[in-house]
């Protein structure tokens, strides 16, 4: 998620349990007095806290503890508190007495000390808790809703039974710091400031950096591994019970940020098919235009063609028309050559009458309608020295026109 600000949790030092019994005992002056006891519930297993108090500089001690009619048990306990969880199943409603004591004890070869105290304390057997949970209830209308909730889950934290905690006893208890830091510390952890300011953390209106309006969330932080790293509240009240740093920041909740994602997926995908659109428009309009230069092409090659092919036709029809021209000019002495050419034997008919009609001038034959009736033109004649007629001289024929 995006996160866009948060307080800083880096000014605030961490420090150890000695500093913290060091405020309770601070806060013990501050506070009015917090003392009391369990009470146990009859035939029902009942888990309780015995805490020794050690005042020299042991880190790690044995107790011996000893349950009214119960047999004696041993637990090591360690600093700052000593203190150690036991369960007690009691048979009838009265009164039990747990008493401890240190004992020295051997463990791996290792020599444990006896914790350097004593003492006892006393639980009062009950059949039901309804007058606690009448105390309790009376308690958390005393205080304001959220604090009410801070301090039991602060002490659902610590483990207090709370619904069992006689706080009218007068008894010392091992729970009775824990109470009181509940008390204290919810104070300090809902009076610091957070990032969300006076809005509700679970959902208000925000802008981002950039100005987008939206909708967001406050959530708590904390330095984990040299690394600052969200974690809940009740994390958050853990630390503030430990007095660890923690921070708090803003940052956009899952639903605005996957609706604004969706947002700018659709607009990406609407920008991305628009220049998609455009991209094949001038693709498209590209192709058409080589497939017009193409064509333009294929047309001005098909005409040229076409002209040649034309002007090769009339070129053709041209030299056709002089070839008719010259054939028909040719002289009619050339055309019966390639006639007699072209026929034998029409020439060799014609030799044969030449000669014949040769023979008949020699031998005083002729046509005798010619000796009868001689032409007319007859005295034109010309006559051949030897006293024969000549044959009348051929002129050509006059070519036909078309």
């Amino acid at each position: 998620m995006t996160v866009m600000y948060s307080n800083s949790i880096h000014g605030h030092a961490l420090k150890g349990r000695n500093t913290v019994a060091a405020i309770l005992w601070g806060l013990a002056f501050a506070l009015p007095a917090v003392a009391g006891q369990y009470q146990l519930l009859a035939g029902e297993p009942n888990s309780v806290v015995v805490a020794a108090r050690v005042l020299n500089a042991e880190q790690i001690c044995n107790l011996e503890i000893t349950v009214q009619g119960q047999t004696s048990i041993e637990r090591e306990v360690k600093a700052p508190h000593f203190e150690t969880r036991i369960e007690i199943t009691p048979r009838e409603t009265e009164n039990i007495t747990v008493s401890w004591r240190g004992k020295f004890k051997r463990s791996n070869g290792q020599l444990i000390n006896a914790c350097p105290t004593e003492g006892q304390t006393s639980f009062r057997v009950v059949v039901d808790n309804a007058p606690l949970r009448a105390a309790w209830a009376g308690l958390w209308s005393q205080m304001r809703p959220e604090k009410a909730e801070c301090v039991r889950t602060a002490l659902q934290s610590d483990r207090v039974r709370y619904d069992w905690f006689d706080l009218s006893d007068p008894q010392t208890s091992a729970e009775d710091w824990k109470i009181q830091r509940a008390m204290a510390q919810c104070d300090a952890f809902l009076d610091r400031k957070k990032a969300w300011g006076d809005n509700k953390p679970d959902n208000f209106a925000c802008s981002l950096p950039g100005g987008l309006k939206t909708r967001c969330e406050g959530y708590f932080m904390a330095i984990e591994n040299g690394k600052t790293q969200p974690i809940s509240k009740d994390a958050a009240l853990r630390r503030q019970l430990d007095n660890l740093a923690w921070g708090t920041g803003v940052r956009e909740t899952a639903a605005a940020q996957a609706s604004r994602q969706r947002q700018a997926q659709a607009l990406k995908a609407k920008l991305a098919a628009e220049e998609a659109a455009k991209i094949k428009a001038a693709e498209d309009a590209r192709i058409r235009e080589e497939q017009q230069a193409v064509e333009a092409k294929a047309a001005e090659e098909q005409a040229r063609k076409d002209k040649a092919e034309a002007d090769r036709a009339k070129r053709l029809q041209e030299i056709e028309r002089l070839e008719n021209e010259r054939l028909e000019k040719r002289s009619w002495l050339l055309k019966q050559l390639e006639k007699l050419k072209s026929d034998p034997k029409e020439e060799s008919k014609s030799d044969n009458k030449d000669n014949k009609d040769s023979k008949d001038v020699k031998d005083g034959k002729g046509d005798s309608k010619t000796d009868a009736k001689p032409d007319g033109k007859a005295g034109n004649k010309e006559v051949s020295k030897d006293g024969s007629a000549k044959p009348p001289e051929a002129k050509p024929e006059e070519p036909k026109s078309k």
